[in-house]
């Protein structure tokens, strides 16, 4: 019926693709049938085998109010947001746990009348952890933990009556980079916690900003002519999420770092509240409250609040 040509060109490689086809949904039906077991647990099964996770949500927010001719007067605004929040997690039967977040967050603000444009986010954040597993939820634990901005920052003032910025940082600049040693505990996707006792912890700056600093005075923490400064201490981080009500959100992530070389009465804390508000599968809104206090970096609390209106894309 199919010439000879026509069966080694067409057939032979339906016949290939049709046993991948079939290897695949084989594979996937296993994986549906592991869903049903908690994530930690599978190593604990005889299914068992590697166990990957990639999870995590992309948003797109916007805020937006325009005025003309309005007695009561009021400036037209703009505010775009992105933002994405991925994990990956990996567990084996050996009781190998490694899980690695990635956050990313930008926003710019247009007002009228303006000559610049302004910041009304930007974060940049990688969290990776790895575990060996001591029982079902505890695990002795490694942590790298690196957060910087990727657009400069600027402090914008008049001079004679001309709007002019001034850059006051940069990307890795600051930059921090921490790691350490101790137990994590994870119960679920949801919620864990890392308790590291032995934490070693870095500040980065750029050397454009420390050369020309006054006398006694730091960048961030940095002494003048110089782009880092060391800690070492104690940081005790976790992240819990619940949804309190239907369609409503609540997700924590929080840490807490102690300095044993000066200043140990002092603690730094960060701390990020999200409250997402799902409308339906596509359209939600969220209200983001975060809360730092580091006294290296400022010494005041430093507080960020983002509220809007968007489009969410679960993975």
């Amino acid at each position: 019926m199919f010439s000879p040509i026509f069966r080694s060109y067409f057939i032979s490689p339906l016949f290939f693709w049709g046993l991948i086809f079939f290897s695949f949904t084989k594979n996937f039906a296993q994986e549906k049938e592991d869903d049903l077991l908690p994530f930690d647990a599978v190593i604990q099964t005889e299914m068992g085998g590697k166990r990957f996770k990639f999870y995590g949500n992309t948003r797109f927010n916007f805020n937006q109010a325009y005025f003309s001719n309005w007695i009561s007067g009021g400036e037209s605004a703009l505010t775009l947001l992105y933002g994405l929040d991925y994990n990956f997690n990996y567990s084996n039967r050996n009781g190998l746990v490694w899980d690695t977040n990635l956050l990313l967050s930008l926003g710019t603000t247009y007002l009228s009348g303006s000559k610049f444009l302004k910041k009304a986010d930007d974060r940049f954040e990688i969290n990776s952890l790895v575990g060996k597993q001591i029982n079902k939820y505890w695990n002795y634990s490694g942590f790298l933990n690196f957060k910087t901005q990727l657009l400069p920052g600027f402090k914008f003032f008049t001079r004679e009556g001309i709007q002019q910025r001034e850059r006051t940082s940069q990307f890795i600049s600051p930059a921090i980079l921490q790691g350490g040693l101790g137990f994590y505990h994870k119960k679920n996707r949801d919620f864990w916690l890392n308790l590291s006792p032995i934490s070693a912890r870095i500040i980065i700056v750029s050397q454009r900003f420390t050369e020309n600093l006054e006398a006694g005075t730091k960048y961030f923490g940095v002494e003048a002519n110089k782009r880092s400064k060391f800690f070492f201490g104690a940081l005790f981080s976790g992240f819990f999420k619940k949804e309190i009500m239907e369609n409503i959100i609540w997700q924590n992530k929080y840490s807490f770092y102690v300095n044993y070389l000066e200043k140990t009465k002092n603690i730094d804390f960060d701390w990020n509240l999200n409250m997402r508000f799902k409308v339906n599968s596509k359209i939600s809104g969220n209200f983001i409250l975060h809360l730092l206090y580091d006294d290296d970096l400022l010494g005041k609390l430093q507080v960020r609040e983002l509220l809007g209106l968007g489009i969410n894309i679960d993975l």
